[in-house]
């Protein structure tokens, strides 16, 4: 026997996994100890609120909430439209994973 359902119709344990991605992500630099909203980010930059966000220069580190995004190094920056615009190098992401030399020395000792 087949069951016809709409749709857009999905189990109950499917929807949790739809909703995620239209949450609101909580992105936020943190330099010197401080965090600072960010309103988007690109592979080559992301902008803040000017007036909230002092001249940030060096590496600074992007957060999802909690979560440990990436690092960047700020080469420039612009500001237009009531936002600052920072322009990264390079971005490397975080990866909590030890080497495997690490893990040896750590069992040996």
């Amino acid at each position: 026997m087949d069951i016809f359902l709409p749709k857009g119709f999905e189990p109950g344990i499917a929807r949790p996994r739809m909703s995620h991605p239209l949450r609101a992500a909580q992105l936020s630099v943190e330099a010197g100890g401080v965090y600072y909203p960010v309103l988007r980010r690109w592979a080559t930059g992301f902008a803040v609120r000017a007036g909230v966000v002092p001249e940030l220069s060096g590496v600074v580190d992007l957060y999802d909430g909690a979560e440990h995004l990436s690092q960047y190094l700020i080469t420039g920056k612009d500001t237009a439209n009531g936002e600052i615009v920072f322009v990264v190098k390079r971005s490397c992401g975080v990866d909590y994973a030890s080497g495997p030399d690490v893990e040896a020395d750590a069992r040996s000792a």
